[in-house]
């Protein structure tokens, strides 16, 4: 059974999930964390540094954080979902969410992690 409230379920023994808003907070604390700071941070970043050096360290964070999870296909993705989510207030969600739309099932708010 799925877990909502955390965002964490198996669907079945072959199949880890994680919710996208789930993600997208642990995005935003990895991120906040490597650049010193919280969500309001991270925003200041990117203006204080550029998008660029934003986008490489933020892609750095976000593969290392879904490695961990398990999910290095996915990481691959994670380049693009960075570029993207740049235009967004809120980075770490933006970046779930696009992670989503590349899964194994796209789209369906939760990240297939395997």
């Amino acid at each position: 059974m799925l877990n909502q409230t955390f965002g964490v379920g198996k669907a079945d023994a072959a199949q880890v999930k994680v919710g996208v808003k789930f993600a997208g907070a642990v995005f935003n604390t990895a991120i906040g964390f490597a650049i010193g700071g919280g969500a309001g941070a991270i925003q200041a970043f990117i203006v204080k540094k550029g998008k660029k050096e934003a986008q490489k360290l933020f892609t750095r964070t976000v593969v290392s954080r879904l490695k961990a999870w398990g999910a290095p296909k996915l990481a691959a993705a994670v380049g693009t979902s960075v570029t993207i989510a740049l235009n967004y207030a809120d980075v770490g969600t933006q970046i779930a969410k696009q992670l989503d739309k590349r899964d194994k099932r796209p789209n369906n708010g939760w990240i297939d992690l395997y």
